[in-house]
């Protein structure tokens, strides 16, 4: 069942983008005035007025470019954007709504994460240098999509930054609560990137089949697994008696 047809509370509110605009306001003069001059094979004005205009114009289109690529890097942080490349990331989209099992899914699922932005909160890292990171592993997933030079099934490379869970969960008081992550031994292993959150202690980032491309398979429902055949035959008697 999907969130509309459960009631209005269970649909979030818009997320919308309003930057494009900023994109628009120096860009549509720009491209008014190169059209300009190239139709009519100058800037419009004398000498002195016309040098001015094209130095505006000029002006314009980086100041336009400069707020479009910071228009980009902003959308690219989107979970449209992380599952738009065909081949690898779509099943790793699907299992955030569709697994139960993998710490992905759980903080998806639970809210503990943006719903717009869930791939960016986990992979960027903490602070400035972690989003300056994540954009240059990002546009490395980019190419080597576009080159095809990937492998199934996905692997992280090196291992996980757990800059990323500290900066939700350290200062919280269930995370302190547990005694091992007072242990000096394994806080340290942690702090050295010997071990890492997910697939030690934690469930696995996510699921194995959504790291093996499409089609993606979700596994089965715990509830269902633990069903014995003598349900399942029950269950089908039931429905025919009906």
């Amino acid at each position: 069942m999907n969130n509309e047809a459960l009631g209005p509370l269970f649909v979030p509110p818009a997320d919308v983008h309003w930057f494009w605009i900023a994109v628009l306001v120096p860009a549509v003069p720009a491209i008014g005035l190169l059209l300009i001059a190239l139709v009519r094979g100058r800037f419009p004005g004398g000498r002195l007025i016309g040098g001015g205009i094209a130095g505006a114009a000029w002006l314009l289109s980086l100041f336009a470019y400069l707020l479009g690529a910071i228009h980009l890097a902003e959308e690219a942080k989107r979970v449209e954007f992380c599952g738009s490349c065909h081949e690898t990331m779509p099943p790793l989209v699907e299992s955030l709504s569709s697994d139960e099992e993998s710490l992905a899914a759980i903080h998806y699922q639970r809210g503990a994460v943006s719903r717009s932005e869930p791939c960016y909160a986990c992979h960027s890292g903490y602070g400035i240098w972690g989003t300056v990171s994540a954009k240059q592993a990002g546009f490395g997933h980019m190419w080597r999509t576009l080159t095809g030079n990937f492998e199934f099934p996905l692997e992280h490379k090196g291992p996980f930054d757990i800059d990323s869970c500290q900066n939700c969960h350290a200062a919280t008081k269930a995370f302190r609560d547990v005694e091992d992550h007072r242990d000096p031994e394994l806080a340290q292993a942690m702090v050295d990137r010997e071990i890492g959150c997910t697939g030690d202690c934690h469930p696995a980032a996510h699921p194995e089949g959504a790291l093996n491309g499409p089609p993606y398979v979700p596994a089965p429902k715990a509830a269902e697994e633990a069903k014995s055949p003598e349900d399942a035959d029950d269950a089908d008697d039931a429905e025919e008696a009906e």
